[in-house]
């Protein structure tokens, strides 16, 4: 009896020991929690008046939130899962989307054109407006709206700008599509016949200050640096142009295509590439007249020019400038050309006085419209001389030049060049201008 209760106390304590040393055939459950985690970023913005300039920075406090996974495990018990099981359930998870690219219209700034950003939001362009998460942001955690501060006033009405000398018209009769207000014409050389020389720049200056009160300024040709000056110096004074080539085919003439180009670098440099400024183009001066080129040299002359102009984006009349009779005698001058210029002075008609000078340019002028179809005539010279020899009823003096100009200005007030702004001491006199080439000079 003792033996078969010493065995069965035996078998047990083996059946506790092997139970107590065997592991759990139980594994734990996966538990996923998902913790969102709360960013905050700064949103820079700028804003700026009509103008274009910053008056207000405002930093947005963008709040974003993103969901973190981690996984752990619970102390419970659960049912059997093997570890397949377990991989299988996390792969087939949705994947993670890919995240989208920052938008431009995060920042305000992305609105503006560079221009009318303030200097300070260069740093502002390189801060980031928008954070990119390994995680798609929540829509639960969008941004606040951004309410732009209003832009500053002033108690009453602003002031007007100050204006620059080149933005005031000068007090002169201004030009419009059909036609010129009171022009001038100028030259660019100074000394004597034996001894002359260009002008300085503060040469020209200065006498294109005298000359403001025209609206329009005439120069012939391109030696002397003069286009650039012209340019220039008009800019300031808020006048136009005529512009000319000194053709020649006895010598010393210029080339069409340098004089051109000579126009074109110095409206780029002095007048932001506006073409406008030039009023007229001539290609020559009285060669007809003078003998020195014959009507089919001017006429191609001008065709080769207005197809050089054109392409270089001049829209604005094309022609040759000649004498009255020349230009009568030969309509296809005034034909070829998209405005007719003439220079007419009535010192040189032996039956008139200084007082008659405006009334006989006005009939000249009708002679013209009437040889080339009552096309507009544009008057490139008139004036008389102040000293010289006599030219029958035509005397030259200070009081005749007085009374001619005045004649002229009743006369005209418009598509009229006087001639010309200053003496000329370079010119060489002859008995055939009656001594009087140097004295034109009206100021």
């Amino acid at each position: 009896m003792k033996s078969v209760a010493l065995a069965s106390a035996l078998v047990a304590s083996v059946l506790v020991g092997i139970t107590s040393g065997r592991p759990f055939i139980n594994k734990r459950a996966l538990v996923t929690e998902v913790i969102y985690v709360t960013e905050t970023v700064a949103n820079v913005a700028v804003y700026v008046d009509e103008n274009g300039i910053a008056y207000s920075t405002t930093t947005e406090a963008q709040v974003t939130s993103a969901p973190s996974v981690e996984v752990t495990t619970s102390s419970l018990i659960a049912t059997t899962t093997s570890e397949s099981a377990i991989a299988a359930t996390v792969a087939s998870s949705s994947p993670l989307p890919t995240p989208p690219a920052a938008s431009s219209s995060a920042s305000p700034l992305s609105d503006l054109p560079e221009s009318s950003i303030a200097p300070s939001s260069v740093e502002v362009d390189q801060a980031p407006t928008s954070v990119v998460y390994d995680m798609p942001a929540s829509s639960a955690a969008a941004a606040p709206t951004i309410t732009p501060p209003p832009a500053p006033t002033t108690a009453g009405p602003a002031p007007p700008p100050q204006a620059s000398p080149s933005d005031v018209p000068a007090n002169k009769n201004e030009d419009n599509g059909d036609s010129l207000g009171m022009g001038i014409t100028y030259d660019f050389f100074t000394g004597t016949h034996d001894n002359s020389a260009c002008k300085s720049d503060q040469q020209v200056a200065e006498e294109f200050e005298k000359m403001k009160d025209y609206s329009v300024v005439r120069v012939y040709g391109m030696s002397c640096n003069q286009i650039a000056l012209a340019v220039q110096n008009a800019a300031k004074h808020n006048q136009k142009l005529m512009a000319g080539i000194y053709l020649s085919k006895r010598g010393g003439g210029e080339s069409i295509s340098d004089t051109i180009w000579k126009w074109k670098e110095a409206l780029e440099q002095h007048n932001h590439g506006d073409w406008s400024m030039v009023a007229l183009f001539s290609v020559a001066n009285e060669r007809v007249n003078e003998g020195d080129m014959t009507v089919s040299d001017v006429v191609d002359a001008i065709r080769d020019a207005r197809g050089q102009l054109r392409n270089l984006g001049y829209n604005g009349p094309v022609g040759t400038v000649d004498t009255v009779p020349a230009t009568i005698d030969n309509p296809s001058l005034c034909e070829e050309s998209d405005v007719v210029m003439v220079n007419c002075h009535a010192f040189f008609d032996t039956n008139t006085a200084a007082s008659d000078a405006g009334s006989f340019v006005k009939s000249q002028v009708e002679r013209v419209k009437t040889a080339c179809n009552n096309k507009r005539v544009v008057v490139t010279e008139s004036g008389w001389p102040h000293q010289g020899n006599a030219n029958g009823g035509a005397v030259p003096s200070p009081e005749n030049q007085a009374a001619a100009l005045k004649s002229i200005r009743e006369n005209f007030n418009k598509d009229m060049f006087l001639f010309n702004a200053f003496d000329s001491n370079w010119k060489s006199d002859t008995a055939s201008t009656f001594n009087a080439e140097q004295y034109w000079g009206i100021m």
